[in-house]
């Protein structure tokens, strides 16, 4: 790809690969790394303002925005709302940690079924969000080497 290229990477065309895997586009890349890591910008430009900056949030509100979705969607599995089919399934799970149906069908069967659905969506959640920020990081460093970013 062209380093200026912003298209969206087809499913076809991304042969399972990691970053497009996570982010389609860059403009989701992007967006996850300025909520994140927060954005400063270097202008150049006579009677303007040099140096704008924008906070990133950090980690800990994405993490309990998806613990929030995942513990949603492992209630509905449990509870037999949804049905098990691989879609179900992946909306529960991270990509580092998938959520079988002998996962759910176990789940199902025990007494503290509430408790232990919500720590495994805590470690679905924490390994969703740090896999996403380990990638980011490795997609930064690539980036640095770039010349066309670099400069």
């Amino acid at each position: 790809r062209n380093a200026a290229d912003t298209a969206s990477i087809s499913p076809s065309s991304c042969n399972n690969g990691m970053v497009c895997s996570t982010w389609p586009s860059p403009q989701e890349a992007t967006t996850f790394a300025n909520r994140v890591l927060g954005e400063q910008q270097q202008r150049t430009c006579e009677g303007c303002t040099k140096t704008t900056s924008t906070a990133g949030v950090g980690l800990t509100p994405l993490i309990q925005e998806s613990y929030d979705s995942k513990l949603k969607a492992l209630q509905e599995l449990i509870s037999g709302n949804k049905s098990l089919t691989q879609e179900n399934l992946s909306q529960a799970s991270s990509s580092s940690l998938p959520v079988t149906r002998g996962v759910v069908e176990a789940l199902r069967s025990e007494h503290d079924q509430d408790m232990l659905a919500k720590r495994l969506a805590s470690e679905l959640a924490l390994s969703d969000v740090l896999g996403k920020a380990l990638l980011l990081q490795r997609t930064l460093f690539t980036g640095s080497k770039e010349p066309n970013i670099a400069a």
